[in-house]
């Protein structure tokens, strides 16, 4: 009866093998597992900066909106860093989430990308219309 308890060496070198072979069945795999969820206080802070950003929408001065603009960029990186796209720019993180994102909402997202990077590098002339779109675009509802 105490022999029922006792695993031999050759159970152990059996478990062992497909264990591992099992690793290696699994290994192709591990990325599509679903990304991270946020947490509580990580949904909070998603709120609060949502409503700082709305707050701008609102307003008709250029600074502000582009203010706005570039804070719902940083925010949209935020998520998908919190998510656990990978990359080493937003760029490179939107890209690896494209799979997981519907196609117009992946879209909308690289044309506001599109309009910070005006903002951020080429101080080029936007309308205010042009502006909020881009707000809109990135809040990835």
């Amino acid at each position: 009866m105490a022999r029922r308890n006792q695993t031999t060496l050759l159970e152990k070198i059996v478990t062992g093998f497909f264990r591992g072979v099992w690793w290696l069945v699994k290994l192709p795999f591990r990325g599509l597992a679903k990304k991270k969820k946020l947490s509580v206080a990580d949904q909070q802070y998603l709120i609060s900066k949502r409503g700082e950003i709305q707050s701008w929408l609102q307003s008709d001065n250029q600074i502000e909106l582009r203010h706005a603009v570039m804070e719902a960029d940083k925010l949209a990186d935020w998520i998908l860093k919190k998510k656990n796209y990978n990359g080493a720019t937003f760029a490179d993180r939107l890209r690896s989430a494209e799979n997981d994102l519907p196609k117009n909402v992946y879209n909308s997202i690289w044309q506001g990308h599109k309009v910070r990077n005006l903002i951020a590098h080429e101080n080029g002339e936007i309308s205010v219309n042009e502006l909020r779109r881009a707000i809109i675009n990135l809040e990835m509802e």
